[in-house]
């Protein structure tokens, strides 16, 4: 029986499993040369050809892009498959490391979000004591909440890194003294993200110390509502206020548009 040595287009294409427009392409890009049959016109392919393909296909899936393979095929030998190797070794391992620290990122972000639904004691005053804690300082004035995001994305195309929003905690330092009493919140003197999530980068610390805290659920209001009695607890415990209160939201707008879902916790710095 007399071995096939020549293939038509749709051939190939069934062979394959690609489309004509690839074959056409891979013709066009001058990595496959048929011949024209001169009985009927059609374009006729080799097994030289067929071997281009296979070759084609292998770096297609490993992941080489059109002219990596263009360049490989029309230069092949024992050096350039080495380094062509070596170069997308080095691609898969970057890669690697990519998608290691982005799943450490959302194993931080889930660990943050369980521990506060994990609460379950609410506006319960506790004496805490914490090491320097890093931040990331957004901007040092009075922002109203709907230029916070605003501000978040200018810093980091000014400081050129990613701050990671969903699961991570936004805290304000609130000015009391500036703060209108007719309103249900507190005038605010920063916004900043607590860093030990985000990464190395932080430009601002939260002093070590110890700070008067309680947590709530639901509206940002109840800020307002809760503040006072840390500031009573402190006088009757003798505690000397050491700094402005903080006002830090560990689940808010970010995770839920659901109000009651948020988890909000307040510290007073105290000695």
């Amino acid at each position: 029986m007399k071995e096939k040595n020549s293939f038509y287009i749709g051939e190939l294409s069934d062979l394959f499993n690609i489309s004509v427009d690839s074959i056409r392409y891979y013709e066009k890009i001058d990595l496959i040369h048929p011949h024209r049959n001169e009985q009927n016109g059609y374009r006729e392919y080799s097994l030289d050809d067929i071997q281009t393909l296979v070759i084609i296909r292998e770096l297609l899936n490993l992941g080489f892009h059109s002219e990596q393979i263009r360049e490989f095929v029309m230069q092949r030998t024992v050096d350039n498959t080495v380094k062509l190797l070596e170069e997308e070794l080095n691609t898969i391992n970057e890669a690697i490391l990519s998608l290691y620290e982005k799943k450490n990122t959302i194993q931080s972000r889930l660990r943050a979000i369980r521990s506060a639904l994990s609460e379950k004691e609410y506006e319960k005053i506790e004496l805490r004591e914490y090491p320097k804690r890093p931040c990331v300082m957004i901007a040092e004035d009075n922002l109203p909440d709907d230029y916070v995001d605003y501000y978040t994305v200018k810093f980091m195309k000014q400081s050129r890194h990613q701050i990671n929003i969903i699961g991570f905690c936004d805290c304000y330092t609130l000015d009391l003294e500036g703060s209108n009493p007719a309103s249900a919140f507190y005038r605010t003197k920063n916004v900043f993200f607590l860093a030990d999530m985000l990464s190395n980068e932080s430009n601002y610390f939260l002093p070590a110390g110890k700070y008067l805290c309680i947590t709530y659920r639901g509206s940002l209001v109840k800020t307002k509502q809760l503040l006072p009695k840390l500031f009573s607890y402190a006088k009757k415990h003798n505690l000397s206020i050491n700094g402005d209160p903080i006002e830090m939201c560990h689940i808010d707008s970010y995770e839920t548009s659901v109000t009651d879902e948020f988890y909000i916790e307040l510290e007073l710095p105290v000695r």
